[in-house]
């Protein structure tokens, strides 16, 4: 794996192929929990030579010591030396606030590159809501 990335959205150009990632996603906060995120995961891969265009990884999501989601992903590098693997999660439920872990690992559990941490806080509360008051 070159690299691993997690942003808010994501779009793909149809003509092009491009990829635009917006908001990537280093630290957020929410108000109340368990809470729900959407959020996209990109990965770059890189074939070695020999492996089969067809490739099986394992998507890992932890909170700490908890996993919140574990999965394989399929993806096929269709004759070319490099493929993009976008996984879209949409209402990942996050329990409590921490470091939430995203890493691609082979099927044997050994880590492909480093995860991508987002760091998940509690918001302070408006100012003038019942809970700001003193």
């Amino acid at each position: 794996m070159i690299f691993m990335t997690c942003a808010q959205s994501s779009a793909v150009d149809s003509q092009t192929g491009r990829l635009s990632l917006f908001h990537l996603l280093e630290q957020v906060q929410a108000t109340t929990f368990p809470t729900a995120m959407s959020l996209t995961l990109v990965g770059m891969f890189v074939k070695d030579p020999g492996e089969p265009d067809d490739q099986s990884v394992r998507l890992k999501v932890e909170l700490g010591d908890a996993v919140l989601f574990d999965s394989p992903v399929n993806f096929s590098f269709r004759g070319k030396q490099r493929s993009r693997v976008l996984t879209a999660m949409n209402g990942l439920a996050i329990p409590s606030a921490g470091k939430l872990s995203f890493s691609f690992l082979t099927a044997a559990g050994a880590p492909l590159g480093s995860p991508w941490d987002v760091i998940v806080e509690k918001a302070a509360p408006p100012a003038g809501s019942p809970a700001a008051a003193p």
